[in-house]
């Protein structure tokens, strides 16, 4: 069974109350959500999953499949009037943004980054809804659980593959992790390399120190 802290391998597909797939793990909807197609990696218990993913992939086991339904308090909540907001247009000008219907936006709270639709634009005035677009609706997942890592050496083995970084690992009785990495170029590789570092220090409990070495 999968526990806090396991790195699973996840393939989805999510639909709305319509039918409409709004999230899935291959073709073009994989690609603009989530930069690839493929498994998700996910860190079960510290990544956002919607509660009803959460609770669903508690009870699987390693290559078992599971239709599940969801009202909004398991998906995406209900929607709230508090999250749609007038912003004057000067707002986006400063950010070199034409605010046209249709486009999604994000400000940088306390909380965390918020992403919100523009549903109308008045002259100065700019209607931004910040409810996720599915809030307020039942939805449908096909889920497959591909694979579940729990030991230490596995999530950092795990995490390298999936980050496309060509590169080596040891790890010590004591907990410290030496990553060799061969060093790529552009903005993925420093991206990649960048959530490499972070996931490795924060979200697995048996690593106490990690060393990266670009070769």
């Amino acid at each position: 069974m999968v526990e806090k802290g396991d790195f699973i391998l996840l393939e989805l597909e999510g639909k709305d109350e319509n039918g409409r797939v709004f999230d899935s793990t291959s073709g073009k909807i994989a690609e603009n959500l989530h930069g690839k197609e493929g498994p998700l990696l996910v860190v079960y218990g510290m990544d956002r999953l919607i509660p009803g993913l959460h609770k669903a992939l508690s009870a699987m086991k390693k290559d078992e499949q599971k239709d599940v339904h969801m009202g909004p308090d398991e998906a995406f909540g209900m929607r709230k009037k508090d999250l749609v907001k007038i912003m004057p247009s000067s707002d986006f000008a400063k950010h070199r943004v034409n605010p046209e219907p249709g486009l999604v936006v994000h400000v940088d709270t306390d909380t965390g980054r918020l992403y919100g639709t523009i549903k109308s634009v008045n002259g100065g005035r700019v209607m931004v809804d910040f409810n996720h677009p599915i809030a307020g609706q039942d939805v449908d997942y096909k889920i497959k659980l591909v694979d579940v890592f729990s030991e230490t050496g596995k999530k950092v083995e795990a995490l390298i593959k999936y980050l496309s970084l060509d590169g080596t690992y040891t790890l010590s009785d004591s907990g410290e992790v030496e990553v060799k990495l061969k060093k790529g170029e552009g903005q993925d590789y420093e991206l990649h390399k960048a959530m490499l570092l972070v996931t490795l220090r924060s979200k697995v409990a048996g690593i106490k120190k990690v060393e990266l070495k670009e070769e």
